[in-house]
């Protein structure tokens, strides 16, 4: 039989029957996909998020059927959406379901199936070496987390609730509590609604995500995301092709352990199903805050030239500095576009070109959004267009969540640099991103990109609001250079202001492959 084409237009070798289904389809299956794949729930502004321990893995399979029996695992597909998560057509809440691999194995998944997952996501995020990757020492080691630690009982799989009010999320929660038995809880985590989406230093968030291909969208797709064609789906989603028109490692099974014929077939070996189709990792890390030491080293050191008749320059100095770090202003606007302090309220913008700022005077070339996607301008000698190749197979789908309150009610660096003293409140982000590849998404952004000291041809710098200062050799890179002409200006001693207080690797699975995990050994 000849080999078929792939969407693409790329040929395939092995003509199995089985390719003339859906795999090599460009469109998504998002009837058999959580939904968080699809959407980040914007709408739904209450969530929370509860991390178990399974202490009765037949109590947990019950439930878990019952969930699926009951269509109450929010699918992709809004036609699909159990009516009783809706309310006038629109979605009223949300359930997806996330394992670990220590959950896996609890709840009975074979070795040979569990071999099959990737490296990283066997192994958690609280692996020796993987802290030296992931920057996660000191403070932020695994140690002295929280949860998911090594000094702490294993997580093993997480419940996500989302709702449309806080009133509805509570009965939600309340509703799965007495019902779902066999299992501890290890940790819940509440989310705060922030106003004008912004992150607890003030500054807006979740501007930009990667467009995803297999999905709907309209012709206006240029507009909305700073990356003008579509990711290919299978960067984000296993069982599809990726930037580099292959399959990402996804887990399976032998056929003969499929016998209620849920998997597909794998399009590595026609004698596996895929259980990974349709399912991807998401990673998890509870990041707190120090917005009060933030906004203070912003106040007490910022060198940054007020040129404006402005009645509190020290604030205005601040602010500047405060947008160089992030690489936006507070609102949004990129400094790529608006380096005046006059167009800081101007609307939040997506399409950067940093190749308009090659030396970096507008935005440095450490700041926290150039150095986590440094879009058109990498700096190992690429030009254009090799630069955006290259960032396209390291995007991550970012589906966060605020938690705490904030520091001021207001969120506006104006009010936070006018408080005189830290409230002790326990603030931060919940970093939720998805992706089929966890070694060359996440961990290579986190490791190249942000705690690279040397990064851009920098020296002794990490990224300035998010990086870890504290490297293996117990030194610290705590510098931050702001070109400018004639003279650069240079920060020494930049504080850590972010902590990592836990984290793990979770596998979201697809409808399907959860009821076959969730079946399997019956």
């Amino acid at each position: 039989m000849a080999c078929l084409q792939n969407w693409d237009g790329k040929r395939l070798k092995n003509g199995y029957a089985f390719y003339k289904t859906k795999y090599f389809m460009k469109t998504i299956d998002t009837t058999d996909t959580q939904g968080l794949i699809v959407r980040g729930y914007k709408e739904l502004k209450a969530a929370y998020f509860m991390l178990l321990h399974i202490t009765d893995k037949k109590e947990v399979k019950s439930y878990l059927n019952s969930l699926l029996d009951k269509n109450e695992i929010t699918p992709g597909n809004r036609q699909q959406i159990n009516q009783s998560q809706k309310e006038g057509g629109e979605i009223r809440h949300a359930i997806q379901i996330a394992f670990t691999s220590k959950g896996f194995k609890v709840l009975g998944l074979a070795d040979n199936i569990l071999s099959t997952f990737s490296r990283e996501f066997i192994e958690g995020m609280d692996e020796t070496f993987r802290s030296q990757i992931l920057g996660d020492l000191g403070n932020s080691g695994p140690e002295n987390w929280q949860w998911g630690g090594c000094n702490t009982d294993d997580v093993h799989l997480m419940m996500l609730l989302y709702a449309k009010t806080p009133s509805l999320l509570a009965d939600l929660v309340i509703k799965h509590k007495n019902e779902f038995h066999g299992v501890k809880i290890i940790k819940e985590l509440d989310t705060f609604d922030t106003p004008e989406s912004k992150e607890h230093f003030g500054f807006h968030d979740g501007i930009s995500q990667p467009p995803m291909g297999g999905l709907p969208v309209s012709s206006s797709v240029s507009k909305k995301y700073d990356i003008k064609d579509p990711i290919k789906p299978g960067e984000f989603v296993l069982g599809y092709l990726n930037e580099y028109n292959q399959y990402c490692k996804s887990p399976h099974v032998n056929s003969t352990d499929d016998a209620d014929n849920l998997l597909p077939v794998s399009p590595e070996n026609n004698h596996f199903k895929d259980l990974g189709k349709n399912g991807t990792y998401l990673i998890y890390r509870q990041i707190k805050q120090d917005v009060f030491n933030f906004w203070k080293y912003l106040k007490e050191n910022s060198k940054e030239p007020v040129k404006e008749d402005f009645k509190k320059p020290q604030i205005e100095a601040a602010i500047r500095l405060g947008a160089k770090m992030v690489g936006r202003w507070p609102a949004g606007a990129t400094l790529v576009k608006y380096p005046e302090y006059k167009d800081r309220d101007k609307k939040a913008d997506i399409m950067i070109e940093y190749s308009k700022d090659r030396l970096g005077e507008k935005c440095p070339f450490g700041a926290h959004i150039r150095r986590a996607n440094p879009r058109d301008q990498l700096f190992s000698g690429r030009g254009g267009d090799d630069s955006k190749q290259m960032i396209r197979k390291h995007q991550l789908l970012r589906r966060g969540r605020v938690f705490g309150k904030p520091l001021v009610a207001s969120m506006h660096p104006e009010d936070i640099l006018l408080v005189k003293e830290d409230d002790g409140v326990e603030r931060g982000l919940h970093f939720i991103c998805l992706s089929a590849d966890i070694s060359r998404q996440f961990e290579f952004v986190q490791n190249v990109w942000i705690n690279n000291p040397v990064f851009g041809d920098l020296y002794n710098e990490v990224d300035p609001v998010i990086g870890t200062r504290l490297n293996s050799e117990n030194s610290y890179n705590n510098d931050l250079t702001c070109p400018a002409n004639p003279t650069q200006r240079k920060y020494k001693n930049i504080p850590q202001f972010t902590q990592v207080l836990g984290g793990s690797y979770f596998f979201l699975p697809g409808i399907k492959a959860l009821k076959f995990i969730v079946n399997f050994g019956h």
